[in-house]
């Protein structure tokens, strides 16, 4: 039985787009039903120009601090779970600075000696594409239409998995999040999308089930179900993620993943954990996918 998110943990102190303390999460977690949970804090940002609206005033070096804190104590919490639930401490990333991001994921998972990574894509061109619908639109109509601002994402996360070789890619059509209610990979894109996910079975990477997008009414879960059946047909593997911001976020609209994973045809998600030392994927048939009782 496992029951298991990869992509969240974000907390208040550490993501101020997020609320609550790092301890809250995990228990919240543990009460859940988890037997293996991720925490996966942004990566922060190098450039005072990167900084997301409400860190404003922050200075990138004080982001820097705050990420070696979410490690240390993530660490700590990590020691404190042993025995009861897995937890395992990782990062999520990001395409910044422009010119030099590769480096700096590397760089910094290596100082980090992380466990794992969950590899997303948050900006196209610098621009961030998850926070302000206008801000993505806008960049839709700079790029050429919708179709144009799809490819451009897609071809980003195909380099970033083939660069970085993530564990785990995140909420890979984030690109729809603003679309409404019936989103859809646009027929020009779909090449380009297929390139993403060609770089994914390359990198034995696995897809992120992502629950965000049915917690906050934005739509179906991330990926969308033909993106979904595709990934499937290719042989390419699938976790789940409920992307929390708050205590209260944690294993929120994950049945909604499993129903999602199972009407692509899958028999099994993959679990991460730690076998011998190392950090590595084991299968969970479909049926046993659920919360663990307390």
């Amino acid at each position: 039985m496992a029951w298991c998110s990869y992509h969240g943990g974000h907390s208040g102190r550490y993501c101020l787009h997020a609320h609550g303390n790092l301890a809250d999460v995990l228990q919240a977690a543990y009460a859940r039903g988890f037997s293996h949970y991720g925490l996966s804090e942004h990566a922060p940002r190098f450039r005072p120009q990167d900084l997301f609206p409400e860190e404003q005033g922050l200075r990138p070096d004080q982001l820097l601090e705050m990420f070696y804190a979410f490690v240390s104590e993530a660490r700590a919490l990590q020691l404190q779970w042993q025995g009861r639930m897995e937890v395992l401490v990782g990062m999520e990333t990001e395409r910044l600075p422009p010119e030099s991001w590769a480096t700096a994921m590397t760089d910094l998972r290596s100082q980090c000696q992380l466990d794992y990574l969950v590899g997303s894509v948050h900006h196209v061109n610098g621009i961030c594409i998850d926070f302000a619908a206008e801000t993505t639109a806008q960049l839709a109509r700079d790029l050429g239409g919708p179709a144009a601002l799809q490819i451009h994402y897609f071809e980003a996360v195909a380099e970033l998995v083939q660069v970085l070789r993530p564990e785990v890619v995140g909420h890979l059509d984030l690109i729809r999040k603003f679309d409404g209610p019936t989103p859809q990979i646009r027929p020009e894109a779909w090449p380009a999308l297929q390139r993403a996910l060609q770089s994914i079975e390359a990198a034995g990477s696995v897809i992120d089930v992502n629950a965000a997008p049915v917690r906050r009414g934005l739509g179906p879960v991330y990926p969308l179900p033909d993106v979904l059946d595709q990934a499937r047909r290719m042989g390419i593997a699938v976790t789940l993620g409920d992307d929390s911001h708050a205590p209260q976020d944690v294993g929120g609209g994950l049945q909604a993943c499993v129903a999602a994973v199972a009407a692509a045809g899958y028999a099994e998600i993959r679990y991460l954990t730690r076998v011998d030392g190392k950090v590595t994927w084991q299968r969970c048939p479909l049926a046993e996918v659920k919360p663990c009782p307390r």
